[in-house]
């Protein structure tokens, strides 16, 4: 049974005594992840020579340049700024243009040099000086204009995707915002060669970020110089896995199988929350809650006491203070998977009924994953039924 609501998604998984499975694992021919990009400099590359233009990531400290198309650049869901990008909203209306509310999360990439991932932006090609009459600029230099042309999102909330500057003097300058529209005011000048912003997302989710540059190659002489013989770049989609979820899906599927209608074939998304890619009968999130594979017809229960993967397993015991179902499952530690609940419950119908376990013991298994078995607060003796299931919620 699925049910969403209030921006979450729950899913909810009955596991009962006289269920049995036949297990079986086999690899999905050409399953193929992407890079994923985490602690790294690297910069959006658009080069111009001999009338064509290049766009790669390129790799700084002597890493190579990468496709765009293959690479997912990934935003921690820690506090910011030691420990990854989430930060709070400041209550001042100059920051509206993020798309959340004062006080509420937003997640970020800085300006400001971080050990965590650090993309910047690099042009090359012999491109003219011009004046450019955006009041954001007002001044002549070898500008080149990265377009928003397109944002393209998965996930529970909103899915908007800024640009900023910190200024000299404490001065916020706004380049690009969604969350009013995509306008042909919704640009990034530089004109350095190389240089950094802020990026800002709305929500956790996979965001697929379609840009292009443009420039003039030579001007009019004039004072001050307008440019002509302008050059504009294909659009190039760039992918950011923002959170826990996000990034555990980018790990085995391709970026453009994160987000629905690619830009260059059209596909369809596939890592739908409730997808199941690798047909074993277990959606994509609780194989991400479960710590099974969504490439692997892996489904199977949980081996109790020892098990680190499996479906929670529900049964009998008798130790306990008279006859009570037990349910013993995996879960993700808090602090590797913020955003995700599990609310193991009992009832004696499955329609209603269905009361938290109790006596909660906690087993870890390595730094991400812990064995948690609890109780079921009645026991079976009067009971015609009992019956056990661990909803997991996302938000």
């Amino acid at each position: 049974m699925n049910t969403v609501s209030n921006n979450s998604i729950r899913l909810e998984t009955g596991i009962f005594l006289w269920l049995s499975l036949l297990v079986a694992v086999l690899l999905l021919p050409g399953v193929q992840a992407g890079t994923l990009l985490k602690r790294i400099h690297v910069d959006h590359a658009f080069r111009y020579g001999g009338g064509e233009w290049e766009i790669v990531i390129h790799g700084n400290d002597g890493d190579p340049d990468l496709d765009p198309e293959k690479v997912v650049m990934v935003v921690i869901d820690q506090p910011f700024p030691a420990e990854g990008g989430r930060a709070t909203r400041p209550s001042s209306g100059q920051w509206n243009f993020l798309g959340v509310g004062a006080n509420e999360d937003v997640w970020l990439i800085p300006q400001a040099f971080t050990p965590l991932l650090w993309p910047g932006w690099r042009t090359e090609g012999r491109f003219a000086e011009y004046f450019d009459s955006d009041p954001r600029l007002g001044f002549t230099s070898r500008f080149v204009k990265i377009s928003l042309e397109g944002v393209t999102y998965s996930g529970l909330g909103d899915g908007h995707f800024s640009i900023w500057s910190n200024q000299t003097g404490g001065v916020t300058k706004q380049w690009i915002s969604s969350a009013d529209g995509i306008t042909e005011e919704d640009a990034y000048y530089f004109s350095s060669g190389h240089a950094h912003n802020n990026f800002g997302f709305s929500d956790p989710g996979v965001y697929r970020i379609d840009y292009s540059a443009s420039a003039f190659l030579s001007n009019d002489g004039g004072s001050p110089p307008a440019g002509i013989n302008p050059v504009t770049s294909p659009v190039q989609s760039f992918y950011y896995a923002v959170g826990t979820y996000a990034e555990w899906k980018a790990s085995y599927f391709e970026p453009h199988e994160l987000v629905d209608g690619d830009s260059v074939d059209d596909s369809p998304e596939v890592a739908q929350y409730h997808s199941d890619t690798d047909q074993d009968g277990v959606g994509l999130l609780l194989e991400y809650a479960f710590n099974l594979s969504p490439v692997e017809m892996d489904s199977k229960m949980l081996v109790p006491g020892e098990g680190a993967n499996g479906l929670p397993s529900v049964q009998f015991d008798d130790s306990e203070n008279g006859k009570r179902l037990v349910i013993e499952y995996v879960r993700r530690r808090s602090r590797g998977a913020p955003r995700l609940t599990y609310h193991p419950e009992f009832s004696s119908s499955l329609d209603s009924g269905w009361a938290d376990g109790v006596s909660e013991t906690v087993s870890p298994v390595d730094a991400t994953w812990e064995r948690v078995r609890v109780v079921d607060p009645v026991a079976t003796g009067g009971e015609s039924a009992r019956f056990g299931r661990v909803r997991v919620e996302l938000e």
